[in-house]
């Protein structure tokens, strides 16, 4: 399938369409992030790097923006909706999953999580998700497979918060308060993003 493309698409160009609380919110996701509230410096490293594979991402500003809204909500007290009976609370969880993948680095090739090559991280988040993983004492009490769905999930929710990445998948930002009006199937609003043509097809 061709990738969809919007060519020259900067979903900041519409905040002048926002509602000034809107507005502030979305700035403040392309300012430079806070200095962590939960995390160490040793537990940012390695999560830079698990988000990097997760996400495929490797700019800098998009990464440190993942790792401040993950510690963000780690260091939020406000419950995480709902979780499997044998997880611990999600700062607990990743904390100690944190601890037992740099555990299983060090089992399995003698060095630090951070430290291991992108393969050797690649092959321990892959076994991770299938709940694979070397049985170090650190796993006690931290399920494998809700670790990674956690670890994912909060890439994923703050990767999709992102202002540069709207504009990247053709998202023009909240609609309101100027609403939608043209609902029509296939048809869009003057003010959202107008695919390009795909790139034709080569057929050998």
């Amino acid at each position: 399938m061709a990738e969809t493309r919007y060519p020259d698409f900067d979903v900041m160009a519409q905040a002048d369409a926002w509602d000034p609380h809107t507005r502030a919110i979305v700035e403040k996701r392309l300012q430079p992030p806070a200095k962590p509230q939960f995390l160490t410096a040793a537990e940012v490293q390695a999560l830079r790097a698990i988000a990097a594979h997760l996400l495929y991402e490797d700019r800098d500003d998009i990464l440190a923006f993942v790792l401040s809204h993950i510690d963000g909500r780690l260091a939020d007290p406000v419950g995480e909706a709902q979780r499997k009976e044998d997880a611990p609370p999600q700062a607990e969880l990743v904390r100690r999953g944190l601890k037992a993948l740099d555990a299983v680095a060090r089992a399995c090739y003698g060095h630090a999580f951070v430290d291991s090559s992108v393969e050797e991280q690649f092959a321990i988040l892959a076994a991770l998700q299938h709940g694979a993983l070397e049985a170090v004492p650190e796993w006690d009490g931290v399920p494998q497979k809700e670790l990674f769905k956690k670890l994912l999930g909060l890439s994923v929710e703050a990767l999709a918060s992102h202002p540069t990445i709207w504009s990247e998948i053709g998202y023009a930002g909240p609609a309101y308060p100027r609403g939608y009006y043209r609902i029509e199937l296939g048809v869009t609003d003057p003010w959202e993003a107008k695919a390009s043509a795909p790139p034709p097809t080569l057929r050998s």
